[in-house]
């Protein structure tokens, strides 16, 4: 990269970062070789005074997936799991509830796992993107049991939290130590990324991380129970470096055999997403939730990678400035809209149903309602409005259980009631 692209993106990105109001902001870019740029705007808080750096360390979210699945084929690699072989061989308690088909934990692999066609729903009872609580990873886990499947097993991609989590706590029984010590030890350490961790008490103790912002909110955790899948916090240039390892074809660390496994894929491989930056074919993985946005993608035939880490949800940047950041490097036009997977077709559901009607529920994160969701009947068949604006409709699996056009379950018989596995607080008719 030339020094006046350089100063072209450093105006560009301070520009944006004032025009939205971002908090904080890193930015790096890699070859195989090397970092070419790496550069923190804002602070670490909107209102404090301690600048972002290229060693800043951000929550990544979901782009902690890849580092769970890079681990995960490490595991393969060294004969601990294997990729086709049923989840109950290595969690033998593991049971899972579906419409489609008896005991379908033993169809489920960690292939299945880490691609999202396990047909798992995104929410676990215990410890989600609605309800944190203190749970503990393997509380989280465990508690994937109660879940119902949205599909038959291996039909399609639809993607959720809950395979890689249970991908990350295969890892942690099978090696007898804590995931977030067995991926420092595997995978982490191995490639020098000393301020890159899923451990929550070396995040927390960490002065100069930055601190999530959402709109709505006063405070967000910074310890999740969805740790394999999203708990991940690292800085602009060890995620470079994590990058670089993809570049790299592996290094000396994972066989080309089985990185060449997680990119297999139309849209999504094991752990990597699939996507078009400008007309050019980019791998890696967005990230949102708790104040954080982020994007990590590399462009293998053009041999490089893009970082963006943000400390706020409230703007447009994550994909919008990743995909400029290629383009202009690599020449193109203005960049298309972030990827997002097609949605199933819905099948057609009737029959009559019965039970308690008419009903509004608000839904929570934390003490902030979130939104607001309808229970309905309609012309003899039952309807769900959505918080989210989706309406769907219900057949009654058996009293008091209901399962979506989308395949997810409604369950009136818990106190509280919950959708997905969310829980819904019933608001009272207005007097």
């Amino acid at each position: 990269m030339s020094k006046r692209m350089v100063a072209e993106l450093q105006r560009y990105v301070a520009g944006l970062v004032d025009e939205h109001k971002v908090p904080g902001l890193a930015v790096g870019i890699c070859d195989a070789d090397s970092v070419l740029w790496c550069a923190g705007f804002g602070c670490t808080r909107a209102d404090g005074d301690v600048a972002i750096s290229a060693e800043t360390m951000f929550s990544v979210q979901s782009c902690s997936k890849m580092y769970t699945a890079t681990a995960v084929m490490l595991a393969v690699q060294d004969g601990l799991v294997e990729l086709d072989a049923p989840v109950p061989r290595y969690l033998p308690e593991f049971r899972v509830n579906s419409s489609f088909e008896k005991r379908p934990e033993r169809l489920i692999t960690l292939r299945h796992l880490l691609s999202h066609t396990a047909g798992f729903t995104h929410e676990a009872p215990v410890g989600s993107n609605y309800r944190i609580g203190r749970a503990s990873f393997e509380t989280h886990c465990r508690s994937i049991c109660d879940t119902w499947l949205r599909f038959p097993v291996g039909e399609r991609y639809e993607y959720s939290n809950l395979g890689i989590d249970l991908a990350g706590y295969i890892l942690q029984r099978r090696s007898g130590m804590p995931f977030h010590e067995y991926v420092r030890r595997e995978l982490l350490a191995p490639l020098g990324l000393q301020r890159t961790t899923f451990d929550a008490k070396m995040i927390r103790r960490d002065t100069s991380r930055a601190t999530g912002h959402s709109r709505g909110y006063t405070r967000l955790p910074v310890r999740i129970p969805v740790i394999a899948a999203g708990g991940l916090y690292t800085t602009a240039e060890d995620a470079c470096r994590y990058i670089q390892f993809h570049l790299r074809g592996g290094e000396s660390l994972l066989s080309p055999e089985l990185l060449q496994e997680m990119y297999a894929g139309q849209q999504y491989g094991l752990g990597i997403a699939i996507a078009d930056a400008n007309g050019v074919p980019v791998r890696g993985h967005g990230g949102g939730g708790f104040g954080f946005l982020s994007d990590m993608y590399w462009a293998p035939t053009e041999n490089l990678g893009v970082v963006v880490l943000t400390n706020s949800t409230d703007h447009p940047l994550q994909w919008q400035l990743t995909t400029e950041i290629f383009s202009r490097i690599l020449g193109g036009s203005s960049p298309p809209p972030e990827p997002a997977p097609a949605k199933p077709v819905a099948p057609e559901i009737s029959g009559e149903v019965d039970g308690p009607w008419n009903r509004e529920y608000a839904i929570h994160v934390g003490s902030v309602r979130d939104g607001t969701a309808r229970l309905r009947k309609e012309n003899g068949a039952l309807f769900f409005d959505h918080w989210g604006g989706e309406t769907v409709r219900l057949q009654q699996h058996r009293p008091g259980l209901y399962i979506s056009t989308t395949g997810e379950v409604l369950d009136l018989t818990t106190t509280p009631p919950t959708y997905a596995n969310i829980r819904l607080h019933e608001l009272k008719p207005a007097k």
